[in-house]
């Protein structure tokens, strides 16, 4: 292994590591949604959905919370500022761009996974695709006019990227239980 490439996996794992201090926020969200929804399942009986469902609920809003203290509230208002228009500029310019350029695609791999598996008017790839840009471009606008972040259109490719992996995921994982 070279010294780029373990200087990126030092800057993902840095940066992953980083993001654990928000995990109990996630964790919050979750066991409060699959609670809630455990509860509602029992109150209505054998009819409604099934619990698969509340737990990728659960999971899912577990993921959003972290998402938000990622991309937002982790950041102090005014930090950053700055708008960057250039498609893939982070992209080739070290170890440390490229890295968040990975961690961008890692960040929105899950929303890929978990939106169509809590919303069947979600398992449409376009449908998916649509709300994974639309969910970074509203962080992106949020950034900007918060300056709590640099508004990059890196950051809604790589995200977009993400979303439709996390997509392709969720149809494999799909397929294969389907047929076990």
């Amino acid at each position: 292994m070279g010294q780029y490439t373990a200087e990126l996996i030092h800057y993902v794992i840095q940066d992953i590591a980083d993001v654990g201090k928000y995990f109990f926020a996630g964790l919050s969200a979750f066991l409060t949604v699959g609670t809630m929804g455990l509860l509602a399942a029992k109150m209505r009986g054998k009819k409604g959905r099934p619990r698969g469902f509340f737990l990728a609920a659960a999971v899912f809003a577990g993921y959003l919370c972290m998402l938000l203290f990622i991309t937002f509230l982790s950041r102090e208002p005014g930090s950053r500022d700055g708008i960057d228009w250039i498609p893939f500029g982070t992209l080739g310019s070290g170890p440390r761009g490229d890295a968040f350029v990975l961690e961008n695609v890692l960040l929105f791999l899950p929303f890929g996974v978990l939106l169509p598996s809590v919303s069947i008017k979600m398992r449409r790839f376009w449908k998916v695709l649509g709300m994974g840009c639309a969910s970074s471009l509203l962080i992106e606008f949020c950034q900007y006019f918060t300056r709590r972040g640099y508004a990059q259109l890196d950051d809604v490719l790589t995200n977009v990227l993400g979303t439709a992996l996390g997509y392709i995921f969720y149809i494999i994982f799909r397929r294969w239980i389907k047929k076990w």
